[in-house]
């Protein structure tokens, strides 16, 4: 068991051992069990997926847990302290959402933790040079500061998540007011270059001695003439279908009397 979470655990971990048990057999009869409905024998109980992990329904439930590359991982995103992990801490546990909390305490711990590594390093030079058997004190103590250091930046992870989101809004409306700047322009450019246009028919129109008249709506003696056109239609297509139909049955005449002779 040790060896395989130390496999899981590696940088390029090996597929899980039950990937063996996915048969395309095993497949079938997975999907048919699940098709029936009935509970799943011993043998496909592996091949079926974990249910979610139930982190409660309460804001004071505690957050379930769920096993990853070999770790234990939290539903909840939830940054443990220091002391949590088993490491000193080597600044205040002020907070800047406490009240009256200075919001920039960070930076000045952060000040402090780098004097006193470039301290460390500097006893660890020392230490090399008169008694190299004591430096793994330093090295350990260089390591806690670094690793102080390291959890006090990742408390700006939620700041930096919210600032890039931001970004990414801001360089949306930028890109998008651009957008619209430009088809505004190109909308701008059309109506300039039609009325130009319109203008050029007009000047040519009056050079050739031409008049463009607007078109006029059908009305009064129009719609007379456009109805006895189309009764003048009328009649000529059922003029041309009677003369059709004569010409059929002539056809049929002929045929009839020709066929006995051939």
């Amino acid at each position: 068991m040790d060896d395989q979470s130390a496999a899981l655990s590696s940088a390029f971990p090996p597929p899980p051992a039950f990937y063996r048990a996915y048969t395309n057999e095993a497949t079938i009869a997975l999907a048919k069990a699940f098709a029936s409905g009935e509970p799943l024998p011993q043998d496909l109980a592996c091949l079926s997926p974990p249910p979610p992990p139930d982190a409660g329904a309460g804001p004071d439930d505690p957050p379930a847990t769920y096993r990853s590359l070999g770790n234990r991982w939290s539903t909840k995103d939830i940054l443990p302290t220091l002391k949590e992990l088993g490491i000193p801490e080597l600044f205040s546990n002020a907070s800047s959402d406490e009240t009256g909390a200075d919001p920039s305490y960070r930076v000045s711990e952060l000040k402090q933790l780098t004097r006193s590594l470039l301290i460390k390093y500097l006893e660890l030079v020392g230490v090399m040079g008169i008694s190299p058997e004591q430096f793994p004190d330093r090295v350990e103590d260089i390591r806690i500061i670094l690793i102080n250091m390291h959890h006090l930046l990742n408390e700006y992870r939620p700041h930096q998540a919210r600032e890039s989101l931001i970004i990414m809004m801001e360089e949306q409306l930028e890109r998008k007011t651009a957008q619209i700047e430009k088809t505004k322009l190109a909308c701008e450019h059309m109506e300039s270059v039609l009325s130009s246009l319109d203008t050029m028919m007009s000047a040519r129109a009056a050079k050739h001695g031409l008049q463009i008249k607007e078109p006029q709506s059908v009305e009064g003696d129009g719609m007379r003439n456009i109805d006895s056109l189309r009764s003048k239609c009328q009649d000529s297509s059922g003029t041309e279908s009677k003369l059709l139909k004569q010409s059929k049955e002539r056809d049929l005449l002929v045929w009839s009397a020709l066929a006995p002779k051939m």
